[in-house]
C-alpha cells in the first residue's frame, strides 16, 4: 500500500508538469488500488519457496477440530536423522575413577562401575547408555552436559572408588546435564563386606533422584543371580574385565579362568555361570577351542545359570546363542532370546542376540530395528555398530552396511571382521577390484584366505585363489569348512559346496547357522541337494 501510495503521489507531479486530464489520473488510481487488493489477496494465499509458488498451509489454529497435519517426506526424514533429546528417566553410568594408587586395583573400580550400570539396567523404566559408550569417556575430563548429548542421556553417574585392604571408600555422585546441579551425592566408607550393601544404595539414590518409581519386579530383579561373597564378586569383575578387553585368546581365557575361580568361592554364583559361559562360547566361535567344549563346558554352564536363577537374562541370552549356532534348534533358540527379552530389554547384548535371531531365519526389517535399538543404547560400540551392519549385509542393504563397517573401522581401524564383510558386500555389487584392497587388509586369517580365494577367482587369478584355498584347508580344517563351501559356492563348483556344507553340518560347524541368509550360498539355493540340507538343520522360512 504504501509502494502504490508513493507511486500515485510520483505520478501527479509528472501528469500536473505535463497538464494530463484529471480522467487520467484517477483511471491510475482506481488501477492501483485493484492492484494492491489483488496483492494483498495471493500475500496471504500463496507462499514463495525454494520450490516455487505453494499455497500457504493453514494454522493449526485455523484447521478443523479433529485433524492433524502429517510432516512431508524431507521433513520426517530429516526427523529421523537428527538426534532426538534425551528422555527425562535416562542415565550414562562413567567408570569410576581408581583412586586407589595401584593400577592393579583398576579392575575392581570398573567392575564397580559396570555391576551398578547392571543393575540400573535391569529397571523397566529407566534408559540406561550401555558400557561400551559409556566407558568411552574413560580418563575423559570433558563437560558433562558434551558427555551426556553424545550418550542421549538426561543425567551422568560418576564417583570414585579407594581401595585400601579391608576398607573401601566409595563415592558416587549424579549430575543433570543440562544445568550441572548435583542430583545426588554420597561418601560411603565401608569394610568390603558391604559392598553389595553401598552398590544397592546408590542405585535405589539414582532412580529415586531421577523419580524413577519402583515397581515390586524391578525391586525383585535388581540383583538376581548375585553373590554375598566379597572374594568371589572380585575374581567375577575380574572376569568381566578380561572378557571387555577383546576376543584375543589370552583375554578370553583369563576371563573364563576368573569365572571358574568365582564359581570355585560361591557354587550358587549364576552371573558366574553365564560369564563362564560366554567366554567359552568366544573361545570356540573364534577358533581358540574346539567345538567339542559346547557340550562339555558352554550348554553345561549355561543350563546351570538359568537353574540357579530363572530370571537372569544372562543365562538365556548365552543359551539362544548355543542352540542356534551350534544345536541349530530354530525354536529353541527363539525361546530362549525372548525370555531373555522380557527379562532385560535394556541389555545391548540382548538386544543384539535378538537381532541375530530375527536376522537368521529372515526376518530382515526386525532384525535391522533390533540391532538399531541396540546401537541406540549403546551408540560407540564397535561390537552394536558391527553388528547392525552384519544384519544389513544379509538384508542385502550392502550400500548401507558398508557405510556402518567404515564407521566401526572409525572407531578401531583394526577391528577384525569389516574389511572381509566390506570385501563381500563389495563382490556382491560387482566389484571385485575394490574388494580385493579391503580383504587383503583382514587381521583375521580364516577370513582373509576364505575371501582372498573367492576375490581372485573373480579376477581370474586362479592360481593364487587355489593357494588361498590351500592355505584355508591346511591352517583350520574341519574348523574352516562352513568357509570352504562358501568358496566352492562363489567359484561355481556346486557339487563341492554342498558335499562340504553337508560334512560342516556332520562336524557341528556354527556356521551352518547362517544357511538361510548368507548372500555367499546364493549360488546354490536353488539345487535340490541344497533344500535336502535346510530339512537336515529343521530350519524353516518365517
Amino acid at each position: 500500500m504504501v509502494v502504490a501510495w508513493l507511486l500515485a503521489q510520483v505520478l501527479q507531479l509528472v501528469f500536473e508538469s505535463f497538464g494530463t486530464p484529471d480522467w487520467v489520473m484517477k483511471t491510475v488510481l482506481v488501477l492501483l488500488t485493484a492492484g494492491w487488493l489483488l496483492a494483498l489477496f495471493f500475500a496471504w494465499a500463496f507462499d514463495m519457496t525454494p520450490d516455487g509458488i505453494r499455497l500457504t498451509e493453514k494454522s493449526e489454529k485455523e484447521k478443523p477440530a479433529g485433524k492433524t497435519s502429517k510432516p512431508s517426506p524431507v521433513a520426517a526424514s530429516e526427523a529421523v536423522v537428527e538426534t532426538p533429546g534425551p528422555i527425562r528417566a535416562s542415565v550414562a553410568v562413567l567408570p569410576f575413577v581408581n583412586m586407589s594408587g595401584d593400577p592393579e586395583n583398576e579392575y575392581f573400580s570398573d567392575g564397580l562401575s559396570e555391576e551398578l550400570l547392571n543393575v540400573l539396567a535391569k529397571v523397566n523404566a529407566l534408559k540406561v547408555a550401555a558400557r561400551t559408550s559409556s566407558f568411552h569417556f574413560k580418563g575423559q575430563t570433558g563437560n558433562i552436559a558434551e558427555i551426556a548429548k553424545s550418550l542421549g542421556v538426561a543425567a551422568v553417574l560418576e564417583g570414585s572408588v579407594r581401595q585400601s585392604g579391608s576398607r573401601v571408600r566409595i563415592t558416587a555422585q549424579l549430575i543433570n546435564a543440562s544445568d550441572g546441579y548435583h542430583m545426588y551425592s554420597e561418601t560411603f566408607d565401608r569394610d568390603l563386606t558391604d559392598i553389595f550393601a553401598v552398590q544397592d544404595e546408590i542405585a535405589y539414590s539414582v532412580t529415586e533422584a531421577l523419580k524413577v518409581k519402583l515397581l515390586g519386579d524391578d525391586t525383585a530383579i535388581l540383583n538376581i543371580g548375585g553373590t554375598q561373597n566379597t572374594e568371589a564378586f572380585k575374581q567375577y569383575l575380574q572376569g568381566m574385565h578380561y572378557r571387555n578387553r577383546g576376543s584375543d585368546q589370552a583375554s578370553l581365557q583369563s576371563a573364563a579362568n576368573a569365572f571358574q575361580r568365582a564359581i570355585d568361592l560361591d557354587p550358587g554364583y549364576a552371573q558366574a555361570y553365564a560369564g563362564l559361559a560366554t567366554a567359552w562360547e568366544e573361545l570356540v566361535t573364534n577358533n581358540f577351542a574346539e567345538i567339542e567344549l559346547i557340550t562339555s563346558k558352554v550348554s553345561v554352564a549355561a543350563k546351570k545359570a538359568i537353574e540357579l536363577a530363572p530370571d537372569l537374562a544372562e543365562g538365556y541370552q548365552v543359551m539362544s546363542r548355543i542352540l542356534l549356532h551350534y544345536k541349530l534348534d530354530q525354536e529353541g533358540s527363539r525361546e530362549a532370546i525372548h525370555t531373555a527379552l522380557k527379562l532385560n530389554p535394556g541389555n545391548v547384548e540382548v538386544q543384539i542376540e535378538y537381532a541375530r535371531s530375527k536376522s537368521m531365519f529372515l526376518a530382515h526389517d526386525e532384525a535391522v530395528v533390533a540391532a538399531r535399538a541396540a546401537q541406540e543404547l549403546d551408540p560407540v560400540s564397535m561390537f552394536a555398530n558391527h553388528f547392525l551392519a552384519h544384519v544389513l549385509y544379509f538384508a542385502r542393504r550392502y550400500d548401507e552396511a558398508i557405510t556402518v563397517y567404515r564407521k566401526v573401522l572409525k572407531l578401531d581401524p583394526h577391528y577384525p571382521r569389516p574389511r572381509y564383510e566390506i570385501a563381500m558386500c563389495l563382490l556382491m555389487k560387482g566389484d571385485p577390484d575394490s574388494a580385493l584392497p579391503e580383504v587383503e587388509q583382514e587381521p583375521l586369517t580364516w577370513m582373509k584366505f576364505s575371501g582372498m580365494a573367492i576375490v581372485l577367482q573373480r579376477l581370474g587369478r586362479n592360481e593364487e585363489a587355489e593357494v588361498s584355498l590351500a592355505a584355508l584347508i591346511r591352517d583350520y580344517r574341519e574348523n574352516g569348512l562352513y568357509q570352504q563351501a562358501q568358496v566352492y559356492a562363489q567359484w561355481g563348483d556346486l557339487g563341492k559346496a554342498l558335499q562340504t556344507l553337508n560334512e560342516a553340518h556332520e562336524y557341528g560347524d556354527p556356521g551352518t547357522s547362517q544357511l538361510l541368509v548368507d548372500p555367499l550360498l546364493d549360488p546354490i539355493r536353488q539345487e535340490p541337494q541344497f533344500a535336502e540340507l535346510l530339512k537336515k538343520t529343521g530350519f524353516q522360512q518365517s
